[in-house]
This record gives structure tokens, C-alpha cells and sequence, in this order.
């Protein structure tokens, strides 16, 4: 059976998810001039685990 532990970490992965996922798809065209999709990846990466952690620190 899951713990309290993993349950916890695998609803913040999805609220995460849920959140970034769409905001990636809204926000790549304004700034696909400036950003490669790559670099905007990286961005989004460390922007989602961030946010991720934060979560998981204030309900963990």
C-alpha cells in the first residue's frame, strides 16, 4: 500500500502537471523568438520542479 509519503509527492507531480502542461502550450509562442525550444524546456523544468517543491514542503 502507498505511504502518506508517496501519495503526497505523487499529487503534487500532479497538480504540477497540471498547471505547467498547459501553461507550456499557452506561453511558447510568445517566446519562441527569443527562446529555442530547448532552452524553454529547461526553463519550464525548473520552474515546475520549484513550484513542486514548494508544494510538497507546505502539505508535506
Amino acid at each position: 500500500m502507498l505511504d502518506n509519503g508517496i501519495l503526497t509527492k505523487l499529487l503534487c507531480v500532479a497538480f504540477v502537471a497540471m498547471i505547467m502542461l498547459p501553461a507550456g502550450y499557452i506561453l511558447f509562442p510568445y517566446v519562441s523568438d527569443q527562446l529555442t525550444g530547448t532552452e524553454f524546456k529547461a526553463i519550464e523544468a525548473v520552474v515546475s520542479a520549484t513550484i513542486g517543491f514548494g508544494i510538497y514542503s507546505v502539505f508535506g
